[in-house]
């Protein structure tokens, strides 16, 4: 990586809520791939910097909980009124995210919050819009990965 560019950075948090199992799964499958020599990943490697929390609740987990912490607060309802005593995890995360967005070299690209459905299979996404949907063109096109704009 050339010490000028910004590096490019993906965070992926997984297990929110306590019963979303197979989110722990996609998360230990994401892992093997991160780490694994399979060409794609070699190359993203180089351009890209993936932070991962693979248990954002690690309290509901352990007590049975299906969507909420030990407080009983369902944490991915907390985002927008996040206090440091009561959503720790939530609290650590965003100022990590703010930490990344204010740092001069690193650009965050994409967050990545991981779930599994009760009654939805398959892979589906929500996500926000950009303006500029080729935002991240530069980084993804020159690994191959992504196919170029036209």
């Amino acid at each position: 990586m050339n010490p000028t560019e910004k590096v490019h950075v993906v965070v992926i948090l997984g297990r929110v809520h306590g019963s979303e199992t197979p989110s722990s799964y996609v998360c230990q499958g994401i892992i093997e791939f991160l780490i694994s020599n399979h060409p794609a990943v070699v190359r993203l490697r180089k351009k890209v910097v993936f932070q991962l929390i693979p248990m954002m609740n690690p309290d509901g987990v352990t007590l049975g909980n299906s969507r909420t912490n030990l407080l009983g607060i369902d944490l991915n309802r907390a985002w927008h009124k996040i206090s440091q005593w009561v959503h720790p995890i939530l609290y650590a995360v965003h100022n990590h995210l703010l930490e990344i967005e204010k740092h001069e070299n690193m650009e965050l690209d994409l967050v990545i919050d991981m779930h599994a459905h009760s009654s939805l299979h398959g892979v589906f996404t929500y996500g926000n819009a950009y303006d500029d949907v080729y935002r991240l063109d530069g980084v993804f096109s020159k690994l191959n990965y992504m196919p170029r704009r036209p």
